[in-house]
C-alpha cells in the first residue's frame, strides 16, 4: 500500500501532463480535474454539468466511495463531496461544455459519457508521448505498474498540497480518506476551508498553470 499510494510524480511531471498543448482540451481538463479536486477518476467523471458551477467553478461528487460500517454491517450510501476547479480548469470546461445544460461533462463522439477505461488508456497514450511514462517494480518477480496514471495524478495532488504546507488532515476530508488511510488522523473539516488551502498550497492554484 505504501508503494502504491506514493507513485512519485514530481510537481513538474504533473504540470507536464496538465499543460501540454500536444493534449486535447477535453483530456486535458479531465487530467487538470483530478489533479486540482483530489477527486477519484470515476467520481469526476460521473459528475454532470448540473453538479457544476460554471461562474464558480464549484463541483460536487454526488457518487463517492461507499464505505462499510462494521457497526451495521452495511455499506453507507454515498457521502457528497464538494471541491473547486482553478479558474483556468474551469473556463476549459465551460468551453468543452459549451451551450449544453444537462449530461455529462466529459463525453465521446456519440455524446455519451467518455469511459473511465478510455481516460486511463489516454493518460498513458500521452505521458508516453510527452517522455514522462515510466515503470516502476512493485516486486522481485518483476511486476510493475505505470507512473503516470489517472490515480497517480490524483495521489500526487494530495501530496504536493500537503509538502507546500498545507494541512495534511484537509486535504484527506477534501479526498475523502478514512483514518486509516492517511496518518492514522482525520477530521472533518468545512468545505471553504479545503477550499482556503487548495488554493494556498496546491501548485495548480498558486502558479497560475
Amino acid at each position: 500500500m505504501e508503494i502504491y499510494l506514493n507513485r512519485g510524480l514530481t510537481v513538474e511531471e504533473c504540470k507536464v501532463i496538465c499543460t501540454s498543448s500536444l493534449i486535447p482540451l477535453r483530456e486535458k481538463s479531465f487530467f487538470r480535474g483530478i489533479y486540482e479536486t483530489l477527486f477519484r477518476p470515476n467520481e469526476l467523471l460521473r459528475c454532470d454539468i448540473e453538479d457544476w458551477n460554471r461562474k464558480t467553478g464549484e463541483i460536487t461528487a454526488r457518487y463517492t466511495k461507499r464505505k462499510y460500517s462494521p457497526k451495521t454491517k452495511k455499506t453507507l450510501p454515498s457521502k457528497l463531496r464538494t471541491m473547486y476547479f482553478t479558474p483556468k480548469t474551469n473556463a476549459m470546461i465551460r468551453e468543452i461544455v459549451g451551450n449544453r445544460k444537462k449530461g455529462p461533462i466529459w463525453i465521446n463522439k456519440e455524446q455519451k459519457r467518455i469511459s473511465l477505461r478510455n481516460m486511463e488508456k489516454r493518460i498513458g497514450k500521452y505521458a508516453n508521448l510527452l517522455g514522462i511514462q515510466r515503470l516502476r517494480k512493485l516486486s522481485p518477480e518483476g511486476k510493475k505498474m505505470r507512473l503516470v496514471t489517472l490515480m497517480a495524478l490524483r495521489e500526487a495532488g494530495e501530496r504536493h498540497h500537503d509538502l507546500r504546507g498545507g494541512d495534511a488532515d484537509v486535504s484527506a476530508a477534501g479526498a475523502g480518506h478514512s483514518k486509516q488511510t492517511k496518518a492514522q488522523y482525520y477530521k472533518k473539516t468545512p468545505e471553504e476551508e479545503i477550499r482556503i488551502s487548495m488554493e494556498k498550497h496546491h501548485p495548480a492554484f498558486t502558479e497560475e498553470w
